[in-house]
């Protein structure tokens, strides 16, 4: 026990002697003490931070509020139209109905889907006829370029068997004409199309 005492006290004393010989090492931290009478201490700066200013959120946007809701009842109108038709319409009545809102660049795949036999032979031989209405609208993506607007319609089909119901989200992407809006593209919404 009396070799483990005295390590102990040797450890204690080689201690002791370190801290006497670096009191004055910068690398142990200094005690601030009361300041020299007549001395002076100098003080930070106060320095103002400037306050956040509060930013509208229409100047954040690329396209002014009022014709983001142009371009979004634009596509409102447009895939009513897309969704609604008729067994006894000709594709040229249900086309000229789209054209007018409809970018040049998407006229190729409207003339398409206007003739799709595939399509236009069930819907004749049921007699069928779709009223489409939309009941939502969002903005999906938004660039200085473009507006992506998803629509979900309702769909009211009457046919010779009787009327059913649907619901379908499409994704519309707009692009600015002049002061106005023209579709660019329709999509299923889950296909992406942002």
């Amino acid at each position: 026990m009396t070799s483990r005492a005295a390590r102990a006290g040797r450890a204690a004393g080689l201690l002791a002697a370190a801290g006497l010989l670096c009191g004055g090492c910068s690398l142990l931290p200094q005690a601030a003490g009361p300041a020299a009478p007549g001395a002076t201490t100098a003080r930070p700066a106060a320095t103002a931070t400037p306050k956040p200013t509060a930013v509208p959120l229409a100047s954040l946007l690329p396209f002014p509020p009022a014709r983001l809701q142009a371009a979004a009842s634009l596509a409102g109108r447009f895939t009513a139209a897309w969704d609604s038709w008729s067994w006894q319409q000709s594709p040229a009545a249900w086309l000229a109905a789209l054209q007018p809102m409809a970018a040049a660049s998407l006229e190729p795949a409207l003339a398409q889907a206007a003739g799709d036999r595939g399509v236009l032979a069930p819907r004749a031989a049921a007699r069928q006829v779709a009223v489409a209405t939309v009941t939502a609208l969002a903005i999906r993506d938004l660039t200085p370029g473009s507006v992506t607007v998803t629509a979900t319609t309702a769909q009211v089909i009457t046919s010779s068997s009787g009327t059913s119901r649907a619901t379908a989200d499409w994704a519309v992407t707009l692009t600015p004409e002049g002061s106005g809006w023209l579709v660019w593209d329709i999509e299923p919404a889950g296909a992406g199309n942002s």
